[in-house]
């Protein structure tokens, strides 16, 4: 019986040493998801920042077009 309740103390001490380990995964993962998350939303700001560049350079260039084709005729 003492043989038993020795690899049961062991079984819980290594369930402890494995829960830790992984409340600290959860807490490393957590901090990297957030640094994840903030990157994103300032790769999201940059795009649409782009966006708005591309689609007022497609305007202007239009405009040019139409200009230059009006001047022709």
């Amino acid at each position: 019986m003492n043989k038993l309740t020795a690899a049961s103390v062991q079984q819980q001490e290594q369930t402890l040493k494995v829960e830790m380990e992984l409340e600290a995964h959860e807490k490393e993962c957590a901090i990297r998801y957030a640094s994840v998350q903030e990157k994103l939303e300032a790769l999201d700001k940059r795009m649409w920042r782009l966006e708005a560049m591309i689609m007022g350079s497609t305007v202007m260039v239009v405009a040019m077009v139409v200009t230059v084709f009006m001047g022709i005729s």
